[in-house]
Parts: structure tokens; C-alpha cells; sequence
């Protein structure tokens, strides 16, 4: 039987199991006194020795509940609805159907001191909120928010650190309702404890505009909100760990907070060289490879995204002060500071095409990279006043970054023959500066639905670059007539950039849900460069280049809409055009400037309808225009790399950008059902595409121009579900990725495709009271093809399989392991890959205070750090060195936990 065959059967025999129906074998209805049924009651099975969850359901819009796990014990079903009293059935299977019938619930007569017993139900939905309790979900000791989001349906983190809730990106974190640390997702969650949270909430959250004026604009966001536990309210909590292991490995942690009604304090510390990150290390990577990188700016097959290669060593602190000076006004303020070093080697081989010579190159790479950052953020809201609202933000920035690299080239033609080398060793300081502050003032006036709002934006930066490149070049290798050629370079440069934005917004009401809104934008951009750039070539002449010049480029944009809104809590539907005048000035300031000024027309509409609990459709249309950024239209060479020279092109015309977006969300919590998905398409005409020279020496010179049209359609489905009556939830993941561009190669357009797929299917348990376990695979494919290279067109396979156990041995002690296993594969390599990575953890704890903690890292020392990847012109494997296998013995103490 081949592979094939194999799959269609594992397919549907998945099928018959996912989607088989069963018998309930407890059910009922629950209603009032009344007898109207009650939608979304928490009905919990418990345990009737030690009342543990076993399992829950929440009635549906008839007030009927289900139940299909199987057990042979008593138990105590526990029925529960805000604003009646809590009521108990006490039942015993007998493997036959248990029909409870009319479950009658009473209202509450509000009395005060009754102990009532309370279940862990763990997921409630109100309004645009979906709550999670995290009881019900196993969370370690030392585990972190980033490790029980994780663990959450519907939540996913990425690879580059981004968290995406119900397909949408999740932009700001809250602790108890008030922003922590600037509310930067990836400070919070790698930083707070899981264990100190009772409960995430997932807010749709609306604009402050809508929050003032209660009129929903349609304008939403995905935030998270974590909810302390009481016991960890007006007292100070958290912990401090350390651990050593061998290869001299170590990490020292330290965190601590108090919170109270009106005070937030949280005060935290890192050091450690096992490739643990404080905060979002992608800015940091972002420029870890120099101006020496050929990938920049090149359009690739996905997202690009940049893995942690090597070493790296990371210190960090941080404090964060919030107060609440009376109800509905706050300020928030932090500070933190991230120490990254890191250093390694890696290997690349790449196959580089054109229209008149094809050439490999591999490379040898070592590289040092050290960032030093300090970031502070202050917050000031205040919307005491039923009439208005203020909020005012602040964030300064200090970045400092040196770069050492050194790379060893080898060129080989197209009968695999080495014709030139090159070694290049590249050094580079990196200062930056910024100042971004925000105002924004609502005001709601007296006729209802009429309000007006103004706002003022601004980022003022200064970047100082200080680049020093040698480059040794050899050609004519295999022949006798081989010549060498060093080539020394420098090149300081200045930025100092501002950005200023003004916006005033009307809304006047036509009656009944009907509103009219006026909006006006004016956006200015000044960016001035200083450039001083010296090359010597080396050679019996020793000839000298000398490269001086003062670049600006000034940008206004001046944009009025109109809009018509009708908002009703079902539906909401927003459409409007936009008046856009773009003014562009740049050039050399002792040169004349180009000069350009235009009108469009941007249409614009959202539609969102929410049926019923638990289920949301929203449907997005924006016209943007994109013009060209500064390296893309300007007038002056970059030729401090020799093989890669950037050119742009100062008669550019502005992208036009179509952007299509729909969203889908659904809950059915009766059946434990969520499924997510999102469909985005956008189609840029005039795009501002790459144009490549390749010459004989193998020396690559990029610049830009307008041609034809980008089509981009990336869409996410997310469905998950138990399994009646095995207490097991699936979860299946698709992802869609199309790019359809083009790119000009030697004067011969080359039209490139990739296409990609994945898909996911994993299974874990629903009850996590002792044990977690998960199962699961990925499978990914990339395909990507080249008008001018059809020989050269690509197949790129990854397939990963994973499991992962969590188990309470006892109360005390706990084991936790993870296996992957990793297949790459590529039809354009020779080699594929296996990669097995073995993990595994094991604490004990003590008084509830003292855990002892032996960590196994990569226990087969398998581990390596590999990429594949497809551009306009070249696909590339990067195979860098890893931290490999570890052990460390580590001890947490927990601050202001109290013995059990």
C-alpha cells in the first residue's frame, strides 16, 4: 500500500472518530421558576469526594445541557447563573441515560454570608469578552503567562513572539484592567507568573471614542487582560531562581510585585546565557546581520522572520508603577532595560539566478552582535467625566548596537566550478534615539450621538551609523591568470527624522442607529541623512573614492472623509471615501529636488454582525497608498558592500493598495466548539517592484520600478472541539499563504509564484486537573516558480510531529517531557534533514515555597538551527550552530506564598 493510500485511510478513519455522533449520558433543562428556559448556565460535574472538576458544559439557547463522559463513580453536578442561587444534583452512573428533566433555578434573595460551594467552569463568554479560568488549565510553578497562554483554545504565539487571539493580533496586555509595562505583549507574558492569575480575558475591545459616546465605531481591537488571584492582591508576591549547569550554563531570575485597589509595583530581573529572552528580541535581530545582508527589501515567499541562532547572553531589568488617583484616572509609567549578546557561525548555500548566467554561493559566517536597550513608557488616562475623555502617552527610546561580522564567500558557475572568493569583515555601531508622545480629547456633547475628538501624534529619532567594511576578492580562481583585490571602506551616517500628525473627528447623529462622521488628517515627514563615505581600493595605484552628501526627503499628506454609520449591537456597517492629497519633496540639498504632488480617491468600509453569542463576522475594505520609501526613491548610490550596490529610483509613482479582510469567529460552548478564521486579500497596482542587475563578476545591483500588479492572499482557519464521550479536544489548523509578483532580472521580467500550505492536527485532554498531555503534527509545503527559471522552481517540504506529557506525580512532584521530530526536505538541496529534539523537567516543591527544578535541554544534542528560504532571484539554506544539549539544577523561592 503506498503512502497515498495510507493517508486517505488515516483520514478517514480520523473522520469517523472526530465526527461520529454518540449518546449523552447525563442531560436536562435548565429554566426559572418560570419555566423560560436559561441560556449559558455553567453546569460542572464534580467529584463528590474533593468536589474536582471533572467536566462542564454551558446550556444552550433552550436551556439544555449534555453530557458524554463515561464514569463509574458518584457525583455532584452543580448548576450555576449569575443572579440565582446555586443549585446541586447529586447523580451515579449506571452506564444508562441519566434525564435529569426540568432543572429549576431560583432567584438569589441576596443573602449575605453563605457558603456555597463553586465550580471551576472554565470558559464564560459576555458581551465581547471570553473569559478563562485558569483552573482548569495546568500551570507549573515556574511557568510564565507566555506558557498558559499557550494553552488556551484559540491562542496561538508565533515564532517572532506575536500573539494572535481569534485571528487577530493581540496589541496590548493588561494586568487587573491597567497597561504593565507599556502593555508590550512580550514583556509581560515572558516576565509575570502564570500561577499569580486567576483569570484571561479576551476583549474585543472598542475605541475610546465608542467607550466615551457608547455608539460602537466599528474601530476594535484584540487585548488581553489578566485578572490577579485575590490572595495575591495588597500583598507582595513573586519569586527569585537560580540555577548552574554544565558547559557552564546558568540563569538567575527575580520578580516581584504588589498590587492594591489603587497601586501596581512590579520590579523585575534577568540574567542568563541559555538563549532565554526578556523581551522581544525580533528588533534586535532585525538588524543582526548589517548592511552587508543581500536579503534586505527582497520579496520573499512568507512573512520574514529571523530565528535566535548561536549564543546568546541576555541581562535584563525592569520596574513598572501604575496609581490610580481616583476612579477612572490613572497613570502608568515604566522603565526597562535589555542587555543581548549574542555570537555564533552558520552556513548558507544559495542558488542565484538570471536571465543570462546562473551561480551558486555558499558562505561561512561568524558573528558577534550586542544590543543595549532602554525603553521608557508613561500613560495617563483619565475619563472621570461622563462628558469626555484624555489620554495622554509617552515612550522614549535608546538603542545601541555593535556589530562584528566576518563571512568567507565562494562563487561557483554553472558547471560548479569555483570562480571567485571573498572575505569581508564587517564592523558597525548603532546609536538611535526616539521620542514618540500621543494626546488624543473626546468629548461627547449634549445631543445624543454627537461628539467631536482631536488628536496629536509625533515621533522625533536620530540614528547614528558608524560602518566599517574590508572586503578581499579573488577571481579567476581556477584559472592561471587569477587576480586579487582588497577593498577598504567606511561610511558614517546621520539620520534625524520627524514625524507629525494632527486629526480631528465629527459625528453627528441623523436619527435613530444613522450617524454621519467627518474626519481630517494632516501628516507631515521631514527625514534629513548626512552621509560620509571613503573607499580605497587597494591596488599598485591604491585609488581613492570619496562620497559626501546631505539627503532630504519632506512627505505631507493631507486626507479629509467623509462617512456614513449605522450601528446597532448586531450590526455595524461604516462606509465612506477619503480626499487624499500627497505632496513629496527629496534630493540631495545642493542639487534641485524632485518635486510631486497628487489626488486620490480612497474608498473605505467595515461591516461586523454578531447574530448570537459567541459568533462574529467582519468584513474589512481599505484603499491605502504607499509611497516610495526613502532608499527605494533615492537619488544616491550604496555601494559600501561591493557585490551588493543599492541604487533607487527618484521617479517612482505611489503603490495603490486594495486591502480585503474578513474575520470569523465562533463559540459554541454547549458543544466546546471554537473555530476561527481569517481570509486576507490584497491586490497593489503601480508596485514598486525590485530591478536587478547581475554582471559576470557576480556583483548584484539592486533599484526599483513600477511594474503591473502584487496579488497576496493569506488566509487562517482555526476548529476545535472535544470528542463526546473520550474527554479529548482536537484542533485543526490550516494556513494559506499566495503571492503572485514580479521582478525585473537583467532586463527580463520574471514572474514569480509561491504558494504555501499547512496543515495541523493535534489532540490533548480535556481534563487537566493532573495530567496534559498533547499529540500532534504539522505538515508544511512551499511552492515557488520562476518565469525566467522554470528549471529552478522550487518544492519545499516540512513536516514536524510532537508530543508533550505534563503529569503530577503527586502533589509535590511533577514530570514534564516534549519530543519533536523535524523533516525537511527540498527538491533544489541534496540533502534532507532529521531532527529529533528531546526535552524534558523535572521539580519538586516544598511548603509551596521552595521548588527544585533539573532541566535536560535537547537531551539527544540533535539541535541546529536551519532555514529555507525563497526571494525574488535566489532560494538559500541557512544552517547555523545552536546552544545544544544542557543541564541545569536550579531552586525558586516564592515570595509571599503562603504553606498549603
Amino acid at each position: 500500500m503506498n503512502s497515498s493510500k495510507i493517508l486517505i485511510v488515516v483520514f478517514l478513519t480520523l473522520s469517523n472518530v472526530l465526527f461520529s455522533q454518540s449518546s449523552p449520558l447525563i442531560k436536562g433543562i435548565v429554566t426559572n421558576e418560570d419555566k423560560t428556559p436559561l441560556e449559558l448556565v455553567s453546569v460542572a460535574i464534580l467529584k463528590q469526594k474533593d468536589s474536582t472538576l471533572i467536566d462542564y458544559a454551558l446550556t444552550d439557547i433552550k436551556g439544555g445541557f449534555e453530557f458524554f463522559d463515561k464514569s463509574t463513580e458518584s457525583v455532584l453536578l452543580q448548576f450555576s447563573y449569575l443572579g440565582y442561587v446555586t443549585h446541586f444534583e447529586h447523580i451515579r452512573y449506571n452506564n444508562k441515560l441519566v434525564d435529569l428533566g426540568n432543572v429549576i433555578l431560583t432567584e438569589e434573595s441576596f443573602q449575605l454570608d453563605v457558603v456555597t460551594l463553586s465550580a471551576v467552569i472554565p470558559i464564560q463568554i459576555k458581551e465581547d469578552t471570553i473569559a478563562f479560568n485558569t483552573k482548569a488549565f495546568k500551570v507549573n510553578p515556574n511557568d510564565n503567562l507566555e506558557g498558559l497562554l499557550r494553552k488556551l483554545p484559540g491562542v496561538e504565539i508565533d515564532s517572532n513572539g506575536k500573539v494572535v487571539a481569534q485571528g487577530n493580533q493581540v496589541t496590548k496586555i493588561y494586568v487587573d484592567g491597567k497597561e504593565f509595562f507599556g502593555g508590550d505583549p512580550a514583556i509581560v507574558l515572558k516576565n509575570l507568573s502564570a500561577d499569580a492569575i486567576s483569570k484571561v480575558e479576551i476583549i474585543d475591545k472598542k475605541s475610546d471614542e465608542a467607550e466615551l459616546t457608547g455608539i460602537d465605531d466599528g474601530n476594535k481591537q484584540i487585548v488581553i487582560n489578566f485578572t490577579l488571584k485575590e490572595s495575591k492582591k495588597n500583598q507582595g508576591f513573586g519569586k527569585t531562581s537560580a540555577g548552574i549547569g554544565f558547559d557552564k550554563r546558568y540563569f538567575g531570575n527575580l520578580n516581584y510585585n504588589k498590587f492594591s485597589p489603587k497601586t501596581q509595583l512590579s520590579i523585575i530581573g534577568k540574567y542568563n546565557n541559555i538563549n532565554i529572552t526578556g523581551s522581544n528580541i525580533q528588533g534586535f535581530l532585525a538588524n543582526a546581520d548589517g548592511i552587508t545582508d543581500e536579503s534586505d527589501d527582497d520579496y520573499s515567499n512568507a512573512n520574514k522572520s529571523q530565528n535566535l541562532s548561536g549564543y546568546l547572553k541576555t541581562a535584563v531589568s525592569g520596574i513598572n508603577l501604575g496609581h490610580e488617583f481616583k476612579k477612572k484616572e490613572a497613570f502608568n509609567a515604566d522603565y526597562f532595560y535589555n542587555l543581548s549578546d549574542n555570537r555564533g557561525t552558520s552556513r548558507s548555500k544559495r542558488v542565484s539566478f538570471s536571465n543570462t548566467n546562473n551561480f551558486d554561493y555558499e558562505a561561512n559566517n561568524e558573528y558577534n552582535n550586542v544590543s543595549k536597550n532602554h525603553n521608557f513608557n508613561f500613560n495617563y488616562l483619565n475619563r472621570s467625566n461622563k462628558s469626555n475623555s484624555l489620554r495622554i502617552k509617552g515612550r522614549l527610546i535608546s538603542d545601541e548596537t555593535f556589530q562584528n561580522s566576518t563571512r568567507d564567500g565562494f562563487y561557483y558557475n554553472d558547471v560548479d566550478v569555483i570562480e571567485t572568493t571573498n572575505s569581508q569583515y564587517y564592523n558597525n555601531k548603532n546609536i538611535k534615539n526616539s521620542l514618540n508622545f500621543n494626546i488624543n480629547f473626546y468629548q461627547k456633547l449634549p445631543k445624543m450621538g454627537r461628539s467631536f475628538s482631536v488628536g496629536f501624534n509625533t515621533t522625533i529619532s536620530d540614528r547614528a551609523k558608524d560602518n566599517e567594511q574590508t572586503t578581499f576578492i579573488t577571481r579567476n580562481v581556477s584559472s592561471n591568470n587569477s587576480s586579487n583585490s582588497e577593498i577598504y571602506a567606511i561610511r558614517d551616517e546621520v539620520f534625524n527624522n520627524g514625524l507629525y500628525k494632527f486629526n480631528f473627528k465629527y459625528t453627528e447623529p441623523l436619527g435613530g442607529f444613522h450617524y454621519i462622521k467627518f474626519q481630517s488628517y494632516l501628516s507631515i515627514l521631514n527625514q534629513n541623512e548626512d552621509i560620509y563615505q571613503h573607499k580605497t581600493i587597494i591596488t599598485d595605484n591604491n585609488a581613492q573614492e570619496l562620497l559626501a552628501f546631505r539627503y532630504n526627503n519632506r512627505e505631507g499628506s493631507y486626507q479629509n472623509q467623509v462617512a456614513y454609520n449605522y450601528s446597532t449591537k448586531k450590526l455595524n456597517i461604516l462606509a465612506g471615501i477619503e480626499f487624499q492629497e500627497l505632496e513629496r519633496s527629496f534630493g540631495v540639498i545642493t542639487e534641485d529636488k524632485f518635486n510631486s504632488t497628487q489626488f486620490y480617491l480612497n474608498p473605505f468600509s467595515t461591516l461586523q454582525y454578531k447574530p448570537k453569542k459567541g459568533v462574529k463576522y467582519r468584513l474589512v475594505y481599505k484603499r491605502k497608498i504607499r509611497s516610495p520609501r526613502t532608499a527605494e526613491s533615492s537619488t544616491v548610490i550604496n555601494d559600501l558592500n561591493p557585490f551588493f550596490i543599492r541604487k533607487g529610483n527618484p521617479n517612482l509613482k505611489t503603490e495603490k493598495n486594495d486591502d480585503f479582510l474578513f474575520t470569523a469567529n465562533i463559540y459554541n460552548y454547549k458543544s466546546s466548539l471554537n473555530f476561527t478564521s481569517r481570509i486576507r486579500y490584497q491586490l497593489s497596482q503601480d508596485a514598486i517592484i525590485s530591478n536587478i542587475a547581475i554582471d559576470e563578476d557576480f556583483i548584484k545591483t539592486r533599484s526599483y520600478i513600477n511594474s503591473g500588479t502584487r496579488k497576496r492572499l493569506t488566509t487562517s482557519f482555526d476548529f476545535s472541539k472535544k470528542i463526546k464521550g473520550l474527554g479529548i479536544r482536537y484542533i485543526i489548523k490550516n494556513n494559506i499563504y499566495y503571492d503572485s509578483y514580479t521582478s525585473m532580472i537583467n532586463l527580463q521580467l520574471n514572474n514569480v509564484v509561491a504558494r504555501d500550505l499547512s496543515l495541523g492536527l493535534s489532540f490533548e485532554n480535556a481534563n487537566k486537573n493532573f495530567i496534559d498531555l498533547k499529540l500532534g503534527s504539522n505538515y508544511s509545503i512551499n511552492n515557488t516558480s520562476f518565469s525566467l527559471e522554470e528549471d529552478l522552481n522550487r518544492t519545499y517540504v516540512k513536516q514536524h510531529y510532537f508530543s508533550a506529557i505534563d503529569y503530577d506525580v503527586i502533589e509535590k512532584l511533577n514530570f514534564n517531557t516534549q519530543f519533536d521530530y523535524f523533516v525537511y526536505s527540498d527538491n533544489q538541496f541534496d540533502t534532507n534533514l532529521f531532527l529529533p529534539i528531546w526535552n524534558m523537567a523535572i521539580s519538586y516543591t516544598i511548603e509551596n515555597r521552595h521548588i527544585f527544578k533539573l532541566v535536560l535541554i535537547d537531551l539527544l544534542d540533535k539541535n541546529v538551527d536551519f532555514e529555507r528560504r525563497s526571494t525574488t532571484n535566489y532560494f538559500e539554506e541557512t544552517t547555523s550552530e545552536s546552544l545544544g544539549r544542557y543541564v541545569i539544577l536550579s531552586y525558586t523561592y516564592r515570595l509571599g506564598s503562603k504553606n498549603k
